[in-house]
Parts: structure tokens; sequence; C-alpha cells
């Protein structure tokens, strides 16, 4: 094979790894945003992996952490930037799950688990989330 071949190969195979790696994420990211409330619960129960998953979606200094609890329930911490903390706008979050959209109300056992998967998380990251006093 010639030089100019190659190079042309490898131009492709950069410029299809480019594509894969970081151009469809944001067209997927960005479609998701503008999804309806309902499809995007469909796509992160969907998404959530084993009996606990957290998805943080982000517009710049707001955006909501969403917990997901076996596939099923989805409990909603909207938050905001403050000093570089995110700070949950969100009065009381563990009174009743967002979803399913009748809103049961939570167990005391079902909030004691969802404040230890929070403070799990809490954890595992960078930036934490904290609960209004």
């Amino acid at each position: 094979m010639s030089s100019a071949a190659l190079v042309g190969i490898s131009a492709a195979v950069v410029a299809v790894i480019l594509l894969g790696i970081i151009i469809l994420p944001l067209i997927n990211k960005r479609q998701f945003n503008r999804m309806p409330f309902d499809q995007q619960i469909r796509i992160l129960m969907k998404q959530a992996k084993g009996l606990v998953f957290f998805k943080n979606i982000s517009n710049g200094s707001k955006g909501t952490l969403i917990y997901v609890k076996n596939k099923r329930k989805i409990l909603t911490y909207p938050w905001i930037l403050v000093d570089g903390k995110m700070l949950c706008t969100k009065e009381n979050p563990f009174t009743v799950w967002d979803y399913p959209e009748e809103h049961p109300a939570m167990t005391e056992d079902e909030i004691k688990q969802a404040v230890s998967e929070l403070e799990k998380y809490n954890e595992k990251n960078l930036v934490k989330l904290y609960l209004q006093d």
C-alpha cells in the first residue's frame, strides 16, 4: 500500500472514532434534554443498572439529580449551583415518590434507604448534593 492510502485510511479511522466518542453522545444528550419528562423517565428506567441508580441531568448552573429505585420508583432532587455546591431546591424531598404518577407516600424504610443511598452517592462524587436545612 502506498503512504497516501495509509494516510486516507488513518484519517477515516480517526473521523469514525471522533464521531462515536464525541459527536454522537452530544447529540443524544441534547435529544434527551428536549424530551418530555415522562419519556425521560422511561429511558432512565431502562438505563438503570441494579436496584439503585443515580443520573445527574445538568443544564449549567441548575439541574436535577434523579434517584431510581428498583427500576420502578423515581425521586428527583432539583438543584442549583451555589459556591460550587449542588444545593437541593426541594424543601423536603423525602415525602412522596415523583414517579409513578400517583405519587405514593414514602415509607420510613424507603426514606432511610433514600437518605443512605444519597450519602453513598455524595461519598463517590466530587460535587455533592446538599439538602436544605
